[in-house]
C-alpha cells in the first residue's frame, strides 16, 4: 500500500513540475511584458488556497495535474488598456504565447545536464571474433567476452587496446586482461605475439605480422538485454514483455547486449520482414513470445538497463552540451511518426504517461529524470503545432493577424473551444487505449 501511494505521489510531483514549467513560462514572459497576469494556479478544480502578490493571485487547486495562468487581453470581451495582451506589441505577444514551451524546453536543457552528472553508458570494447591460432583463443578468451581492463585500465575503445597491446609486444611481456563473460568477472595472461593463418591454402602473417591477442572487437556501451520500461502501447507490451524481462535471444541469435535485440529485430532500421521468436527469463522461467513482422525501434517500445560511469568535470561539460543538441534533434526528427499510423499508436495518455513514470521511479534516479525530461520536451514541442487550443493554434492566429488575415477575435475563440473539445476527446480514446495496453502489460 505504501508503495502504491509513494508511484503516486512521484506521478504528480513529476507532471506538476512539468505543468508548473510550462505555465511558469507564459507568466514570466507576460510580466517582462508588462502584460497583467490576474491569476496563476498550479492544479485545476476549486481553489484549495490563494495568496495575491504584486497583482496575480496564484492558486494550489484541488486536481494537481494542470494548471492555468489568466492573461489580461486574452478573452474577446477583455478591455484592452495598456497593461493588456492585445495592447503588446506582436514579437511580444508571441513570447507570451510561446513562453511555456520555452520553459519545459529549458527545462529538457536542465535534466540533460543532470542526467550527464550522474553518468553516461559505460564503453567498454566487445570480442566479436577470435581467431583460433592467436593467444586470445589459447587462453579461452571467446566471443561474447567484454574486455574490461588490461593492466589494470579501463579499456573504452579498440585504440585504447591497440595501445596496451604494442606497450606489452615492446617489452615482450604478458598483458593481464579482466574480463566480463555474461557477469562472470574472469583474469587471462596473455602474450601477444606475431602468429600465421591459414588464407586461401597459404600462411599468411595476421595483422600483417605484427604482435597481436588474435581478436576482432568493436566498442559498445554496457546496456544489459533486461528490460527496464516498456510502453502500455508498443509492440513489446503486446507481444508479452514486461519490465524486468531478461531477453535470452532473438531467433536462433544469442544476445549479449541490450542493443543486440535492436538490431536483430530491426537490422536494416526499415522494419522487421518476417515474424521472430524472441526467448526471455521472467522469475526464473524461459518464455518465448513473437514479434511481428513490420516492428521498428520505435515501435517496439523498449528502454534497457544501463551501466552507467561518471567521467572528469570537464569531459562531462562537452559530453553534455552534446547530448543536448542530440537529444534535441532526434527528438524533432522522431516527430515524424506522429503523422504515421505506427507513430499515432505509440503516443500515450496521462494513464500510459503515468505508467512510464511509475516504471522509470522502480528502475532507478537516472530513468526517472530522463523519463521527466522527455515528457517536458514531449509537452514543450508538441505544444508548438499549430492546432487550435494549443499555444501553437493561438501563435497560428497571431501570425495570420499580424500579415493582414483579421479574424474575428469571437471565430477564434469559437475555434479553441473547437480544439479544446476535439483534444479532450482525443485524450479519453487515447486514455482508453492507454488502459487496454496496461491491462496486457499487466495481466
Amino acid at each position: 500500500m505504501m508503495h502504491t501511494i509513494l508511484l503516486i505521489l512521484v506521478v504528480v510531483i513529476v507532471l506538476g513540475l512539468v505543468i508548473f514549467v510550462h505555465e511558469a513560462g507564459h507568466l514570466l514572459f507576460a510580466k517582462l511584458a508588462r502584460v497583467e497576469v490576474t491569476d496563476f494556479a498550479l492544479g485545476f478544480g476549486p481553489s484549495l488556497t490563494s495568496r495575491k502578490w504584486r497583482g496575480t493571485r496564484y492558486h494550489i487547486c484541488a486536481f494537481p495535474l494542470g494548471g492555468f495562468v489568466r492573461v489580461s487581453g486574452m478573452e474577446p470581451d477583455d478591455p484592452i488598456t495598456e497593461n493588456s495582451f492585445r495592447a503588446k506589441h506582436p514579437l511580444l505577444r508571441f513570447l507570451i504565447l510561446a513562453g511555456g514551451s520555452i520553459g519545459n524546453i529549458a527545462l529538457a536543457v536542465v535534466l540533460i545536464f543532470v542526467l550527464s552528472f550522474i553518468g553516461f553508458p559505460k564503453s567498454a570494447v566487445l570480442v566479436q571474433g577470435v581467431v583460433p591460432e592467436g593467444p586470445a583463443a589459447e587462453m579461452d578468451i571467446r566471443a561474447g567476452d567484454i574486455i574490461e581492463k588490461v593492466d589494470g585500465q579501463r579499456i573504452t575503445n579498440s585504440l585504447s587496446l591497440s595501445e596496451r597491446i604494442r606497450e606489452a609486444s615492446a617489452q615482450n611481456r604478458p598483458i593481464t586482461i579482466i574480463l566480463d563473460r555474461r557477469g562472470e568477472i574472469l583474469t587471462r595472461k596473455v602474450v601477444p605475439r606475431i602468429f600465421t593463418v591459414e588464407e586461401d591454402g597459404e600462411e599468411v602473417l595476421y595483422n600483417e605480422g605484427r604482435p597481436s591477442l588474435g581478436v576482432m572487437n568493436v566498442q559498445v556501451n554496457k546496456i544489459a538485454p533486461v528490460t527496464a520500461l516498456v510502453t502500455s502501447n508498443s509492440v513489446a507490451a503486446t507481444s508479452g514483455i514486461k519490465p524486468g524481462d531478461r531477453i535470452i535471444s532473438v531467433g536462433e541469435t544469442e544476445v549479449l547486449l541490450g542493443t543486440d535485440v535492436y538490431f536483430l529485430i530491426d537490422p536494416e532500421g526499415e522494419g522487421s520482414l518476417e515474424p521472430v521468436e524472441v526467448t526471455l527469463e521472467r522469475n526464473g522461467r524461459r518464455l518465448t513470445v513473437t514479434i511481428p513482422a513490420g516492428t521498428t525501434l520505435e515501435s517496439l517500445g523498449v528502454i534497457f538497463q544501463m551501466e552507467l560511469e561518471k567521467l572528469p568535470i570537464k569531459e562531462t561539460i562537452v559530453r553534455a552540451l552534446q547530448n543536448v543538441l542530440y537529444t534535441t534533434v532526434a527528438f524533432v526528427y522522431q516527430l515524424r511518426l506522429l503523422a504515421t499510423a505506427e507513430g499515432a499508436k505509440m503516443v500515450s495518455g496521462p494513464l500510459g504517461i503515468a505508467e512510464l513514470i511509475s516504471q522509470s521511479f522502480s528502475a532507478g534516479p537516472y530513468y526517472l529524470i530522463m523519463i521527466t525530461m522527455v515528457i517536458t520536451l514531449n509537452l514543450g514541442l508538441l505544444n508548438l503545432f499549430p492546432i487550435p487550443a494549443l499555444d501553437g493554434g493561438h501563435i497560428l492566429f497571431l501570425f495570420l493577424n499580424t500579415i493582414g488575415l483579421r479574424i474575428d477575435k469571437r471565430k477564434e475563440a469559437l475555434a479553441h473551444k473547437v480544439g479544446f473539445v476535439v483534444l479532450i476527446s482525443l485524450i479519453l480514446l487515447i486514455t482508453f487505449r492507454d488502459a487496454l495496453g496496461l491491462s496486457r502489460l499487466w495481466g
